[in-house]
């Protein structure tokens, strides 16, 4: 019976990866390629979502898998990536490299989890406390 389990499961996995591989090539030609091991080398695991926005330009919202997100933007002849709010152009070798980093780096925001709870920020739970507190007597004016 477990074997009979795990060979279903296989399969379902197994229909899955190819169901997802399949929506990505939905994608344009272009975006398709951008996202594989020829220019930036995203894992298709780790892209979760890809919306089209509708603009002048075909742009292509990338979802990842810890929350964050970037653009893909064809215009024709070459591809764009907005990463972090900075735009790269992938027809250029240097760009490629620095849009690798800066996806590398969005690939890590959000992803490290730790096992405690997080600090909260006890100053804002209180009531706002002036440094000084206000005499009760007036303070006296020097006579001129």
């Amino acid at each position: 019976m477990k074997q009979i389990i795990r060979e279903h499961i296989k399969r379902k996995v197994r229909q899955l990866v190819e169901e997802r591989e399949y929506q990505l090539r939905q994608l344009s030609p272009e975006a398709f390629s951008v996202l594989g091991p020829d220019t930036l080398g995203i894992p298709s695991s780790a892209v979760v979502d890809i919306k089209i926005i509708k603009a002048p330009k075909p742009v292509f919202k990338c979802f990842l898998d810890n929350g964050q997100s970037f653009n893909l933007i064809d215009n024709g002849n070459y591809m764009q990536a907005d990463i972090n709010r900075i735009l790269f152009d992938l027809d250029r070798d240097d760009d490629i490299n620095g849009a690798k980093y800066e996806l590398e780096k969005l690939m890590q925001k959000g992803s490290i989890k730790s096992d405690e709870e997080p600090e909260t920020d006890i100053s804002a739970a209180e009531p706002d406390i002036p440094a000084t507190e206000p005499a009760d007597e007036p303070v006296d004016e020097p006579e001129v």
